[in-house]
């Protein structure tokens, strides 16, 4: 949490000196070659849950501890369990597994060359990391969900950041707090793209850090877990269930669907001209999709995550915005430190 905070300030105070790490994770082009693939999901299952088996392995065995001429088992260590999935799962500038896809010979993947892409005019000035860096994410599909490779590293990642707000004090300020740093450095300050498909990412990514153990109602629907993934039966941490994308993700996660919105109008105009020309004429979103089906999904929180009205320009100023979040997260925080000690109270109905 802390990090986040200085990274946040840092940001605010000097945006052109200061680039984290973290907004150098790639942009991505859902809609240039856009054309059928096959369905990665039954491959990217397989690595998911080989890194969690592995991941629970190495909990089990760091429950050997030795403090002074004493030696010990800590059985079903919580935080060291985290430790193991974080290793595992998560990254700091590139996911892991937006990586492996990345560098797959094996997947069927859209590669996009940035002089290609749909931002292609960005000016360094407009959008410095991309303009700098030149990096786009390949586009992959799930299901039958088109989705750029660097909605792993939010889910994953960005997903665990979600959900120690969520354990700390609740879904709406994880969700605010992701609105907040997808209007900073992961988004419109630094790129001047602000992803909708990435806050849907992250919310779901919410829900399977929640789902590891169970200990809170599920971050959308407010039921409890019904099957966590790992539970302590005799002494030793136990996977319970498989890993499975299609769990997760949905048409909120393709970028040509759930539509991003820009920094200001030129970057808009830009945009929404190249999408034109590699799209023959339309513009997002490409598809239609099933709104009743996400609503049923998602409920109150769909409007946190969603845009199906087509690209636009983020009109809320950035200071105002992070003044709001900032009052609103720091007094439901100190309402949970006055009730931390009583009962679990579910925030979605």
């Amino acid at each position: 949490m802390k990090r986040y905070i200085v990274i946040v300030f840092l940001a605010l105070i000097m945006p052109g000196l200061f680039v984290p790490p973290a907004a150098w994770s790639a942009e991505v082009d859902s809609f240039t070659n856009r054309h059928e693939l096959t369905d990665s999901r039954s491959a990217l299952n397989l690595i998911v849950n080989r890194w969690l088996a592995e991941a629970l392995v190495t909990a089990n065995e760091s429950s050997l501890f030795q403090l002074g001429d004493e030696q010990g088992v800590d059985y079903c260590n919580q935080a060291r369990l985290f430790d193991a999935l974080k290793e595992k799962l998560t990254g700091f500038i590139v996911g892991k597994l937006e990586a492996l896809v990345t560098d797959s010979t094996d997947l069927d993947t859209i590669r996009v060359d940035f002089d290609k892409s749909i931002y292609r005019d960005f000016e360094f000035t407009e959008s410095p990391t991309i303009s700098l860096t030149k990096h786009l994410a390949v586009l992959l599909r799930i299901g039958d969900v088109y989705v750029g490779a660097d909605k792993f590293g939010h889910f994953f990642t960005e997903g665990l950041s979600y959900y120690e707000m969520y354990s700390s004090i609740d879904q709406y300020s994880a969700l605010q707090f992701g609105d907040l740093s997808e209007s900073t450095f992961y988004g419109e300050l630094t790129t001047g793209v602000f992803s909708y498909a990435d806050l849907a990412a992250n919310l779901n990514g919410l829900r399977f850090w929640n789902a590891i153990l169970g200990l809170k109602a599920d971050p959308i629907t407010g039921a409890s877990v019904d099957k966590p993934f790992v539970q302590c039966i005799d002494k030793k941490w136990h996977l319970m269930k498989e890993f499975d994308w299609r769990d997760y993700v949905d048409s909120t996660w393709d970028e040509a669907i759930n539509c991003s919105a820009f920094r200001n109008e030129i970057l808009l105009a830009k945009v929404k001209k190249r999408i034109a020309d590699t799209s023959h004429g339309k513009t997002c979103p490409l598809v239609k999709v099933d709104r009743h089906s996400l609503e049923k999904k998602y409920g109150d929180l769909l409007p946190f995550i969603f845009n199906p009205d087509g690209n636009k320009v983020l009109m809320e100023p950035l200071k105002p915005k992070f003044e709001l979040y900032w009052s609103t997260i720091m007094s439901r925080l100190t309402i949970s430190r006055l009730f931390r000690s009583g009962p679990v109270r579910k925030t979605v109905q």
